[in-house]
């Protein structure tokens, strides 16, 4: 399952970076300034979602093993 979201989560990240990009060509193309972005670049931001989602499978994971006692 977790292998399943991950996909979805890659899929749609490309898909978003990939309408930005095509957005963007678009406004230069008619001749509008677009600003320089600040704050996280949007790879750091998909990177952290993935470590937090896996982090805390890790640790459901470990949480219901050793409740369970094995």
């Amino acid at each position: 399952m977790l292998k399943f979201l991950t996909a979805l989560a890659l899929i749609w990240f490309v898909w978003w970076r990939l309408r930005r990009f095509l957005w963007h060509r678009r406004l230069r193309q008619q001749g509008i300034e677009i600003p320089e972005e600040k704050g996280p670049r949007p790879i750091t931001l998909m990177a952290g979602m993935l470590l937090a989602v896996y982090g805390g499978y890790m640790l459901w994971h470990l949480f219901s093993l050793s409740a369970s006692g094995s």
